[in-house]
């Protein structure tokens, strides 16, 4: 592993995606608390969150071939400074008092559509600055350093937030200075991405663009490779059911652990450590055997894990269970991205690694529903549904198409 960081190129897409990472955890805390305490609707989370992520439904494809197509360094570095001016001009918005829900919406909308096009272009650069024989690790580190913002990004910004306005909502201060230093994350990023020697570049004659056959080219790719279509489909579900715990967590947080900014911090900042540890785990692992299976096994365990945190009144065994959670996410994330990104040639991969932030996209459509439920019978019943639905589309994506015999031997 320490091998990786002796490319600089390699060191410096990690830093890059650190700063950035960092950037979009500590919104997600600073967006979740103000726009909680607007009117205290757990379906005001659901909007700003639909804002953030269906852009990433649209554009993570066109992303995709953008990637196969052009410069990554160039998509990623222009990609952080659109995020990193929209971002400030929210921040000033909220110092000026004049931050309203409506603002919130419009700024995720921008976020998500240049992650969704950039993000490809991050993950498909790897392959281009680390040998080949490191590539599994590489992956799997890359998923790691996403994790490792869940653990600074959340704490830093409920401290923030909790020292700043002394643990109330009483003034927008707080939260239009973290703005700020978001602004500064998402610029240090676009810099230091630049920097990166290797444009990242397939060599294709550029003549023969045509988006619509690179996009059919993808998807007869998929539809001939089962374990292809499998992996994606968990992917999906993961993100529908598991990953929108981080939306509700802020209701969860003040209604059921009675909970302020600063446990809201440190609860997403204990999952995101566990997630850490999981990826690391997936990068250490790299040689053993019956991945698909394990594969399978953590998101099972993920799904019950979460189920078994609706029934958690207590912040102590929330915060453990937060942890586990963690874990298998990050493990779970990490073994499905390298296991997917180990199926596909290099021409392709940056049109599959936006399919995977179509399926970060696809939250929605299971937020939506739980946020509904979370209103009418409580955020805790809610989040147990939505681990029981995870266990039941896990099932379903790997016996549904055919995929049971290259995930489970």
């Amino acid at each position: 592993m320490r091998d990786l960081f002796v490319s600089r190129d390699f060191a410096r897409v990690w830093t890059g995606t650190l700063a950035s990472s960092l950037a979009m955890e500590m919104q997600y805390v600073a967006r979740g608390w103000f726009v909680y305490g607007i009117d205290g609707l757990s379906r005001d989370l659901v909007w700003v969150s639909m804002a953030f992520t269906l852009p990433q439904l649209v554009f993570s494809l066109p992303g995709g071939v953008l990637a196969d197509r052009f410069s990554k360094r160039t998509i990623i570095t222009v990609a952080h400074v659109l995020n990193a001016t929209v971002t400030l001009f929210l921040g000033i918005l909220i110092l000026s008092n004049n931050a309203e829900l409506f603002h919130f919406i419009l700024i995720g909308i921008l976020n998500g559509t240049f992650l969704a096009l950039s993000f490809p272009s991050r993950q498909a650069i790897v392959p281009h600055v680390v040998k080949q024989e490191l590539v599994f690790s590489a992956l799997a580190l890359s998923s790691t350093v996403i994790n490792m913002s869940r653990v600074v990004g959340p704490a830093m910004c409920g401290v923030l937030i909790f020292w700043i306005a002394g643990g109330t909502k009483s003034t927008q201060y707080s939260v239009g200075v973290v703005y700020l230093i978001i602004s500064g994350l998402y610029l240090f990023a676009s810099m230091i991405s630049w920097s990166i020697s290797v444009p990242g570049r397939v060599i294709r004659p550029q003549s023969s663009v045509k988006p619509f056959r690179d996009m059919l080219e993808l998807t007869k790719f998929i539809k001939h490779e089962p374990v292809v279509l499998a992996l994606v489909l968990m992917s999906v579900f993961a993100y529908m059911f598991g990953h929108n715990l981080n939306v509700f967590l802020p209701a969860f947080n003040e209604s059921t652990l009675l909970g302020n900014a600063q446990t809201l911090g440190f609860l997403l900042a204990t999952l995101g450590l566990g997630s850490i540890f999981g990826s690391f785990a997936v990068a250490w692992a790299k040689d053993v055997s019956n991945k698909g299976l394990w594969l399978v096994v953590i998101q099972t365990l993920w799904g019950l894990s979460i189920v078994m945190l609706g029934f958690s009144h207590r912040m102590i065994f929330a915060f453990v269970l937060i942890g586990l959670i963690g874990w298998f996410a990050g493990a779970g994330m990490a073994l499905n991205r390298s296991l997917l990104q180990s199926h596909v040639q290099t021409s392709l991969l940056g049109r599959v690694m936006s399919i995977d932030m179509m399926a970060h996209g696809m939250m929605p459509l299971g937020a939506i529903p739980i946020g509904i439920l979370a209103d009418s019978m409580g955020v805790d019943f809610a989040i147990s549904v939505g681990g029981g639905l995870l266990v039941v589309t896990i099932a379903l994506a790997v016996f549904g198409v055919g995929a049971r015999r290259y995930l489970t031997k």
